[in-house]
């Protein structure tokens, strides 16, 4: 009885999820996404933005424009210098790279301080890099010197995204708002206002909806394995001999995790770049949904075809 019950309730809560992910497909307008998605994006670094264009008034409004296109020009510049301490880096690592043995890094030392003063003018990590590189002195010293570089420079690389990515979506909001305000008619202005106000508030709706999705989801997901694992357990221990259909399926399980490791894309998201994930983290994250998605359906799957032999069974 215990184990019906269990059933109906894993089945109930799965029915809700599906019903939560269908209310937010259905009532978000595909056509707005971009626009969502870069809202969204200057919400997560400067929440007070958006706040302030939806308290903003057709009186106003070019107060609201004026103030942050003067932050976002300074920030655009300084973009503008992180892009050319990114090439440069990039430069000196692409150049490593293609030493591949001893004589061609004898030459590259030899020639090393004439060419990076050239290189590192106007690098900010100028000592950094020639000090390092003075350091090597074989090619294992070279391939440590590369490795390290290597994960120094995909944290730049991400910081620059980041905020290059951050920096597209404030910038296309205020054209939008600029855009608003350049309109001759009053009534226009007032009503293009209104509708951008409109849709930044369901923005917010959306948002609010897709968490609670997403907490449920992963609410599910959590007792899904827990009631799995500790099924597991109390087989093995009652009827240790026929364990092996367990382990099986813990087996296949690991098997389902790294095939969701293998397919997860490298491509980081625009919220990855924001929390600076690494392409490892971002493609374990990839094969938990993966594993969370098969075992979900998985799980609805076995209740229904269970339920409908058991009715068979009963109505012969």
């Amino acid at each position: 009885m215990s184990n019906k019950v269990l059933k109906i309730i894993i089945f109930a809560v799965a029915i809700l999820d599906c019903l939560l992910a269908l209310v937010f497909s259905f009532g978000f307008d595909n056509d707005k996404k971009e626009q969502y998605v870069q809202v969204r994006t200057v919400e997560a670094q400067t929440p007070e933005m958006v706040d302030g264009l939806l308290a903003a008034t057709p009186e106003n409004l070019s107060a609201w424009i004026e103030s942050n296109s003067e932050t976002l020009d300074k920030a655009n510049k300084e973009l503008k210098d992180a892009q050319m301490q990114k090439d440069i880096f990039f430069t000196f690592l692409s150049e490593l790279k293609r030493i591949t043995n001893e004589e061609e890094l004898a030459a590259y030392k030899a020639d090393f301080p004439k060419h990076s003063a050239s290189l590192f003018a106007k690098s900010d990590k100028k000592d950094d890099f020639i000090n390092g590189f003075n350091n090597v002195n074989n090619q294992k010293d070279l391939e440590n010197y590369i490795h390290k570089l290597e994960n120094e420079y995909a944290v730049v690389k991400q910081d620059f995204l980041a905020e290059r990515n951050y920096l597209k979506s404030a910038n296309s909001l205020v054209s939008t708002a600029t855009n608003i305000e350049s309109n001759a008619s009053a009534n226009k202005k007032a009503t293009d206002l209104t509708a951008l106000q409109s849709d930044l508030s369901s923005f917010r709706k959306s948002t609010t909806l897709q968490n609670v999705f997403i907490i449920i989801a992963y609410c599910l997901a959590i007792v899904t394995v827990l009631l799995l694992l500790a099924f597991a357990l109390i087989k093995i221990v009652k009827n240790f001999r026929s364990s092996y259909k367990i382990l099986l399926v813990l087996a296949l399980m690991a098997v389902i995790v790294l095939i969701g490791y293998a397919v997860g894309s490298s491509t980081l998201t625009p919220v990855a770049l924001k929390y600076n994930t690494s392409v490892t983290e971002f493609k374990m994250v990839n094969a938990a949904c993966f594993t969370f998605y098969v075992v979900f359906f998985a799980a609805i799957l076995a209740i229904l075809v269970t339920s409908i032999m058991n009715a068979i069974k009963n109505r012969n």
